[in-house]
């Protein structure tokens, strides 16, 4: 069995191989299949985006190793989605290959062909999570993370109930007004835990 892992894919979904360069991501995400080994005892190859604006730079990609893992970089025009899709359709014997990705677009294109698919998620959370220890705490970056603004109006929220008994009695006398403020913090909270 083989992965094959759609390198910037898996990097791009978790804080965890965060950098301020595309190099140290990439040694990152090496560091960690070297340390959790999420593949166990099965071969792996890693596929990496190194587009070229050249366009009379050909087409193909680079193999080379980083850190033992065998490692390749996509040339030219072509994308790595490209050279993982190449990758297998070469294959002898494409269902001894995993495919690691969330990319729709490479799961449509080697539908057919017999590979495995497996979402990133499995791969990093499922093939590791024995071997991470219980203070590692392993964050998925999510597009829209509102826990810090829901923490925040909760606060005001709570703060405002706590005002003087003056206003609190006007609003109870208003019969056409509806504070659900208690409510929504109450909700947040225990979301947030």
């Amino acid at each position: 069995m083989e992965y094959l892992i759609d390198g910037y894919n898996v990097i791009k979904y978790s804080e965890m191989f965060s950098a301020r360069t595309l190099e140290l991501q990439r040694d990152k995400l090496i560091d960690f299949i070297l340390k959790y080994n999420p593949q166990g005892n099965n071969k792996i190859t890693i596929v990496f985006d190194c587009r070229s604006s050249n366009p009379y730079e050909p087409d193909g990609y680079t193999t080379t190793t980083i850190k033992g893992i065998k490692t390749i970089f996509s040339e030219g025009q072509k994308s790595a989605d490209d050279v993982i899709v190449d990758y297998v359709e070469n294959s002898q014997k494409p269902y001894n290959i995993t495919v690691v990705t969330n990319d729709k677009g490479i799961f449509r294109r080697i539908g057919g062909k017999g590979a495995k698919k497996m979402p990133v998620s499995e791969f990093i959370f499922n093939r590791a999570k024995e071997q991470i220890k219980p203070n590692n705490i392993i964050r998925v970056k999510q597009k829209d993370d509102f826990s810090a603004i829901s923490k925040e109006l909760s606060d005001l929220w709570l703060k405002e109930e706590k005002q003087p008994e003056k206003e609190t009695k006007k609003k109870k006398n208003n019969d056409t007004e509806f504070d659900i403020t208690a409510e929504l913090s109450d909700l947040w909270l225990k979301e947030e835990k």
